[in-house]
């Protein structure tokens, strides 16, 4: 597997891989696209926050270059030195490991070349695939959160975990 930034050229492989899919989507703030314009938009957004220091980004590929997922970190707070890890995956590749993989090589790399202090992720209660990556990962669970976000089904109940450079360390 191989993480690297997102290119103009990936659209076509993200929309048939994952965007598009209601399956991928359904725990998402954004509902599957229905044209690939969509995705070359969202691209867009992603390779114009490049330059931001709150803002990392990259796309999943497997070694034969085909994209089959993103992940990302955003920096929540600047001044609590936090961030919230965030990935998509297509359906056919869940639980063969990618997504915990590439978790685990982003929390690395936010640790060993950021000032980043915590990391922390979320999930719908009814999405426990996720759950169980962050888990993976060692994430520690950290609480329920009542109506954390909304998606095309309504308010999601989700469960967070977090992970501290400190706890992180003791992993290594």
């Amino acid at each position: 597997m191989i993480l690297r930034r997102l290119e103009h050229t990936d659209a076509e492989m993200m929309f048939d891989n994952w965007t598009s899919d209601d399956k991928v989507t359904r725990f998402l703030r954004w509902d599957a696209h229905k044209t690939i314009d969509a995705t070359k938009n969202m691209i867009d957004q992603w390779i114009n926050s490049y330059p931001d220091d709150s803002t990392y980004y990259w796309g999943i590929y497997l070694k034969d270059g085909e994209m089959i997922g993103s992940i990302g970190i955003t920096i929540t707070s600047e001044y609590d030195l936090k961030g919230e890890l965030g990935y998509k995956i297509g359906s056919r590749w869940w639980n063969q490991g990618y997504t915990s993989e590439a978790a685990k090589a982003v929390i690395d790399y936010m640790f060993q070349n950021t000032d980043i202090e915590r990391i922390d992720a979320f999930s719908s209660v009814e999405n426990t695939a996720s759950g169980k990556v962050m888990e993976k990962v060692g994430m520690c669970y950290e609480g329920f959160l009542h109506h954390y976000y909304k998606t095309r089904d309504g308010f999601q109940d989700c469960t967070m975990y977090g992970i501290i450079r400190r706890m992180w360390e003791q992993m290594q």
